[in-house]
């Protein structure tokens, strides 16, 4: 039960705004696996010279060695395929991120962007941004 509970939370944080709607995307990762599940942007007032932060939410915090000013790599999973067979090839992930963490607790953390790395040291990424559902990892 408390697994099913855990379950239903995470379909609950990797909602996605669509329209005036939320719908809630199923996920394959496993309960280990460290992604970004939330993403909160502050609201634009129109104030001339306001820079607006958007905070990444993730699933690792002090319990996994994280603290206020960890460096967090952020990698994006995507599949291959092989045009000759029409097969999925194999997932490849590359890291494409870096995020510093603001606050951290528990079990969760919120970070902010730090640097996106160079397009010419990353493959196509669409969006050119962090998203819900990319594999974070403290960075080495």
């Amino acid at each position: 039960m408390e697994r099913l509970r855990k379950r239903s939370s995470l379909l609950l944080f990797c909602g996605v705004m669509v329209g005036l709607g939320w719908v809630a995307i199923p996920s394959a990762l496993s309960e280990d696996t460290a992604i970004v599940y939330s993403v909160f942007k502050g609201i634009d007032l129109g104030e001339p010279n306001e820079i607006l932060q958007k905070d990444y939410f993730v699933n690792l915090g002090v319990n996994q060695g994280i603290r206020v000013g960890t460096i967090l790599e952020v990698a994006r999973k995507a599949p291959s395929y092989d045009l000759t067979t029409d097969k999925l090839y194999k997932d490849l992930i590359f890291p494409f991120a870096l995020l510093r963490v603001i606050h951290a607790e528990k079990d969760a953390a919120i970070a902010r962007l730090e640097k996106i790395y160079p397009p010419d040291k990353t493959p196509v990424v669409t969006p050119r941004s962090v998203i819900v559902g990319d594999l974070v990892r403290i960075s080495k």
